[in-house]
C-alpha cells in the first residue's frame, strides 16, 4: 500500500496531502517531512513506518532547510534509536555518513553513476566539495581513472571521507585534502582531465579555479540551483568566466539531475574547455 494511504487510513483526520507521501532511505535512516497538521501524530507515523519497513531503524524529519556554510540538514528524531550517523551502500560502494555534520542526497545516485560513466581509462579527476567522498570513491569504483582527488572544507565530512576510503581499500587511486579548492588547486601542477564542482549552491566562485585546473580540452561538470527551464543564467556566468580567464568553452550540454522545490531544479553543465586562446 502507498505510504499516504496507509497513512490516511490511520489518520482519517488529516488530509492525505499533508501526510507524507514517501521518504528518502539512507542507510537505515528514513527521512521525511512532517507538516505542522500532522505533527501530533509524527511518532506514531515514524512508528508505521518502522513497522513496514523492518530495515529502518530511525525515522527522522526535515527541521529546515539546508543551511550554513556546508549546506547540512536539520534533523530531528521523531522514531527509534536517537542517532543521525548509519552505513549507506551505493552503486557498490560503503559510505559512513553522520546526517547532522555532511552533507549527502540520496537522490544524486544516478548523477554520481552517470558521471563515473563518462570518465575515460587514465583520467585525472578532481572533485571540489567532495563532501563525504560518494562522488571520488564511485569514480574510483566504476572506471580506470589514474587518479582521482577530492577536495573538501567541511572538518567533519573530511573525517567521513577517510573513513570510507579505509572504508572502501581496494580503491587505491584516490586522495582527500581538506581545505579550501581554490587554494589547494592553485598549489598542484598538473592539470585535471576532469572537474567537478558538485556544491548545491554558490559553485560559480570555484569556476576560476576550476577552468585553471583543467588542461585544454578537459571537461567541467558545474552543477548550480535554477528556475525550471531557466538555463540561460548558468550558461552565461560560465561563458563569461571562459572570457575573463581566457578559456574557450568548446561545447556543453545541461543535464537535469535533481530539483528543489517544484520549481527549481538541480542542473549539470557538461562543459568542454579548450585552450588558452581568445576569450569566449
Amino acid at each position: 500500500m502507498p505510504l499516504r494511504h496507509l497513512l490516511h487510513a490511520h489518520f482519517p483526520q488529516i488530509a492525505p496531502g499533508r501526510l507524507p507521501g514517501g521518504f528518502d532511505l539512507v542507510g537505515d535512516i528514513a527521512v521525511t517531512g512532517i507538516t505542522p497538521e500532522a505533527e501530533p501524530v509524527e511518532r506514531e507515523i515514524a512508528s508505521l513506518l518502522m513497522a513496514a519497513h523492518r530495515h529502518i531503524r530511525v525515522v527522522a524529519k526535515r527541521a529546515g532547510s539546508y543551511q550554513g556554510t556546508f549546506r547540512t540538514l536539520p534533523l530531528q528524531v521523531i522514531g527509534g534509536e536517537q542517532r543521525l550517523q548509519t552505513m549507506h551502500r551505493e552503486n557498490g560502494i560503503t559510505l559512513h555518513l553522520d546526517l547532522a555534520q555532511v552533507y549527502f542526497s540520496v537522490r544524486s545516485a544516478g548523477e554520481r553513476a552517470r558521471v563515473a560513466a563518462l570518465v575515460h581509462p587514465g583520467e585525472r579527476v578532481a572533485v571540489l566539495c567532495s563532501g563525504a567522498g560518494p562522488f571520488p570513491l564511485i569514480i574510483a569504483k566504476h572506471s580506470a581513472a589514474q587518479y582521482i582527488l577530492g577536495i573538501e572544507q567541511n572538518p567533519a565530512a573530511h573525517s567521513y571521507a577517510l573513513k570510507n576510503l579505509h572504508a572502501n581499500r581496494r580503491l587505491r587511486n584516490v586522495e582527500f585534502l581538506e581545505g579550501d579548492a581554490s587554494t589547494i588547486l592553485s598549489l598542484i601542477d598538473d592539470p585535471f582531465d576532469r572537474v567537478l564542482i558538485v556544491l548545491p549552491y554558490g559553485g560559480e566562485a570555484l569556476l576560476p579555479a576550476a577552468l585553471a585546473a583543467l588542461r585544454p580540452g578537459g571537461t567541467l561538470h558545474w552543477y548550480d540551483m535554477q528556475a525550471m527551464g531557466c538555463w540561460a543564467a548558468t550558461v552565461d556566468t560560465l561563458t563569461k568566466t571562459c572570457g575573463q580567464r581566457q578559456r574557450t568553452l568548446t561545447g556543453f550540454k545541461i543535464i537535469r539531475c535533481g530539483h528543489c522545490g517544484p520549481a527549481t531544479h538541480r542542473i549539470c553543465v557538461d562543459a568542454q574547455i579548450g585552450d588558452h586562446l581568445a576569450a569566449c
